[in-house]
């Protein structure tokens, strides 16, 4: 089994364990909000320095299928990258079970290929030989700086709260579940090619493209993006929920005007996954005043994006479809 706690356990369990920051200048993830943020000051003190801020996420990651260590990174790599920062470094440490030094060379020089793929250096890292765990452990913590408009965080812009949000648009970019759609893929592909021809899915092995986050993010902190979630595991309907919680108010969604590709529908149907709710790295949400103006720039530069639906008053989080409203529910991650 593998996967993370829930919303009600990180709340709980973990957030609420932790003591308050010792620095002013430092922001904790959250829900809703993955990435940590750090405020770097070059010579004086206090508000009196020139600031640098630079953005922390973590996760562990595993060597699982052919996909398994590209979208454990790339999930990191958004988690940075919804923010407006572009990682540039990260730190390694690989728990092997044994001391097969083959094997963890061969998963280092992975591990470091992909990163340097997206452009990250690994700059420092452990290793350690550990017989409590039965397959190799990676640990990877990734950063990034800002390079341009950085996302200034709901908390900053004092925006929380469902009658100061009620009315902006929730524009999402992206297919859905397009790296589940790619596990899938590969963890059932025998069967797949014996139920749909191989020239109809083939094609599906190029959204590995689409995994990662760019100038979407950009563009949408350009037209007044006041907050952004990459979509990750559990889907877009899990993260929906999140920021329905980072906000702190309700939302009502338009189900047919979430982007999915006949693919997706199709793999799903075979595997019995609901496809709003399987891995959707390299897709994201951003709220904002104007969603139309949004997902119209958006597309003008090369991006699938729609108006999906907008924040409302109320508390409830709703997904309309063909006039039946359904309740989402918190996202289950195990």
């Amino acid at each position: 089994m593998r996967g993370k706690f829930g919303e009600h356990q990180t709340v709980r369990s973990i957030l609420k364990s932790l003591p308050r920051t010792v620095h002013d200048d430092v922001t904790r993830a959250g829900i809703g909000d993955d990435y940590a943020r750090l405020l770097l000051r070059d010579g004086g003190s206090g508000d009196t320095g020139a600031a640098k801020s630079v953005n922390v996420a973590a996760g562990v990651c595993c060597d699982s299928g052919y996909m398994g260590l590209r979208l454990d990174i790339a999930r990191l790599y958004n988690s940075i990258r919804i923010g407006g920062y572009m990682p540039w470094a990260a730190v390694d440490t690989i728990v092997m079970p044994d001391d097969d030094e083959r094997r963890m060379k061969k998963l280092l020089r992975k591990l470091a290929g992909i990163c340097a793929e997206y452009g990250v250096d690994i700059v420092t890292g452990h290793t350690e030989v550990n017989s409590a765990v039965a397959e190799p452990i990676i640990s990877l913590t990734m950063m990034g700086i800002s390079v341009g408009q950085e996302h200034a965080g709901y908390d900053d812009l004092d925006l929380c709260g469902s009658k100061r949000l009620a009315g902006m648009d929730i524009v999402m970019c992206g297919q859905t579940g397009v790296g589940g759609t790619l596990q899938l893929y590969y963890d059932n592909q025998k069967e797949l090619f014996e139920r749909y021809s191989e020239s109809y899915l083939r094609p599906v092995e190029q959204l590995e493209q689409l995994i990662l986050l760019g100038g979407q993010v950009d563009i949408a902190l350009d037209h007044g993006c006041i907050y952004s979630h990459d979509i990750s595991r559990g889907g877009v309907f899990a993260a929906l929920w999140e920021m329905g919680d980072a906000l702190k108010c309700g939302l009502e969604v338009c189900h047919d005007n979430i982007p999915i590709l006949q693919e997706t529908i199709e793999i799903c149907e075979h595997t019995g996954d609901n496809p709003y709710m399987i891995d959707g790295c390299g897709s994201a949400l951003f709220v904002v005043p104007d969603g139309k103006l949004l997902a119209d720039k958006l597309y003008e530069a090369g991006y699938e994006a729609s108006v999906i639906g907008h924040l409302t008053e109320k508390s409830d989080r709703v997904v309309v479809h063909d006039d039946e409203r359904r309740f989402l529910t918190p996202p289950r991650f195990l």
